[in-house]
This record gives structure tokens, sequence and C-alpha cells, in this order.
């Protein structure tokens, strides 16, 4: 079964580093096999309040564990994730699917 990173976040501000972080961070995903299904806020949010101003990225992986070894790697909690620090608030977990 395929495996999904999804994220959602709160971008308060486009700093450097976030923008830094962008770039790499779709790079090391395509290196892990991954594919974005979403990518950006929202067209129009149709219920609720929680996606009003917020970003959604959701990427396919082949596997769970390709999923699971891109988010824990190495590459990307030291060098890549620190560089959306003080950027915003983000939720992001890995989902099992089709």
């Amino acid at each position: 079964m395929a495996g999904y990173v999804v994220a959602i976040a709160r971008i308060d501000k486009m700093t450097d580093g976030l923008k830094e972080y962008i770039g790499k961070a779709a790079d090391l995903s395509a290196e892990h096999g991954a594919e974005y299904v979403v990518r950006g806020p929202a067209k129009e949010v149709l219920e609720g309040d929680y996606l009003n101003g917020r970003s959604v990225v959701v990427s396919k992986f082949e596997t769970l564990e390709k999923a699971e070894s891109y988010y824990h790697s190495d590459a990307y909690q030291k060098d890549i994730k620190p560089l959306r620090e003080g950027s915003g608030v983000y939720d992001v977990a890995i989902f099992e699917g089709p």
C-alpha cells in the first residue's frame, strides 16, 4: 500500500529559510520516489474554519516504509526541517492508503 505524508500548515511569515525548505523538501521527496498529490492553499473552503489561511501538502510515496524513511531521515530531520522554524505552525502525519 502507498504511504502519504500529509502536512497542514499555517504560514505566519515567509522567511528565507522557509523558501529554502520548500525547494529542499521537494527535492528530497522526489529522491524518495514521492509525488505531490496536493500542494498549496484551498481554492475554496467549503465547510468549517480550520482550513482558512492554511496550506495542505499531500505527498504520495510508493510504500508506507518509503514515506516513513523520508520523514525520519537525517537529511529531513537535521538539515531540512529546521529551515522552517519561526515561519508558522505545522501539523504533519503519515497515512497508509491505496
